[in-house]
C-alpha cells in the first residue's frame, strides 16, 4: 500500500509540473518571457500553492529552461532520425534540410509548435533570459551531428567558418519560422506551405554555407 501511495504522489507532482510548464509556455509566447513573473504562472495555472513554481524550478530561468527542454527533446529526436536517414554522400542541402525541418514541422504538427518557436526566437535574441541554466546539452546532439556531417562534405571550408555560418543559419531560420507562425493565418499554415518554406530556407542556408570566404588575402588570419 505505501508503494501505491507514493506512486500517486509522484503522479500528482508530475501532473502539477506538466500543468505549470504548459501555462508558462503559453504565457511566455503570448506576453514575452520578460513580462511573465512566477506569480503569473501560478495564478494562471490555478495552483493554490503560490510557491509551487519556485519549489519545482527555482526561478523564471529555471521554468524557461524546463519549457525549452521539454520541446527540444522530440525536436532533437526527429533531427537525429532525419540525419540517420541521410545517405553517406548526402549533399549540404540535404543535411541542412534535415537539421531545420523538425522546427518547421513542429509548427504545423504539434499544438505547442508555434509557441515554442516564439519562445526560441526570444531566447535566440536574448540568451541571458536563460541565466546560467541553459538547455540540456544532450538535446543538442543533432546539431553536433550536423556539424560533423557538414565538415565531411565541405572539407575545403574551414571548420571555424562552418560553425559560424551554421550558427547564423540556425538563428535566421528560427526568426523566419517564428515570424511565419505569427503572421501566417492559421488556415494557411498547412504542411504543404511549411514544406515549401523549409525548402526555401534549406536552399538559402546551403548557399550561405558554401559561399567562398570573402575576406581579402591580406586580412586573413
Amino acid at each position: 500500500m505505501p508503494a501505491m501511495g507514493n506512486a500517486r504522489v509522484e503522479d500528482v507532482a508530475e501532473g502539477t509540473v506538466d500543468q505549470l510548464l504548459s501555462v508558462a509556455e503559453r504565457l511566455f509566447a503570448e506576453r514575452g518571457v520578460e513580462q511573465v513573473a512566477l506569480t503569473h504562472i501560478v495564478a494562471e495555472s490555478g495552483q493554490k500553492n503560490r510557491s509551487a513554481v519556485h519549489y519545482h524550478f527555482g526561478s523564471r530561468a529555471g521554468v524557461l529552461a524546463a519549457v525549452m527542454n521539454r520541446r527540444l527533446a522530440p525536436i532533437n529526436a526527429r533531427r537525429e532520425a532525419l540525419i540517420d536517414a541521410l545517405p553517406q554522400e548526402a549533399a549540404p542541402l540535404d543535411i541542412v534540410r534535415a537539421t531545420i525541418a523538425p522546427l518547421g514541422l513542429a509548427v504545423v504538427e504539434a499544438p505547442w509548435g508555434a509557441d515554442y518557436l516564439s519562445i526560441l526566437a526570444q531566447v535566440t535574441f536574448h540568451p541571458r533570459l536563460l541565466g546560467e541554466q541553459g538547455v540540456d546539452d544532450a538535446l543538442l546532439s543533432g546539431i553536433r551531428r550536423t556539424k560533423r556531417r557538414l565538415a565531411q562534405v565541405v572539407p575545403h571550408i574551414a571548420t571555424s567558418f562552418v560553425d559560424q555560418r551554421l550558427r547564423w543559419l540556425i538563428d535566421s531560420v528560427v526568426f523566419a519560422m517564428a515570424r511565419w507562425a505569427r503572421d501566417t493565418p492559421k488556415a494557411r499554415q498547412t504542411p504543404a506551405a511549411m514544406a515549401a518554406l523549409i525548402e526555401q530556407l534549406a536552399a538559402y542556408g546551403a548557399a550561405g554555407l558554401l559561399a567562398p570566404d570573402p575576406t581579402p588575402g591580406d586580412l586573413k588570419p
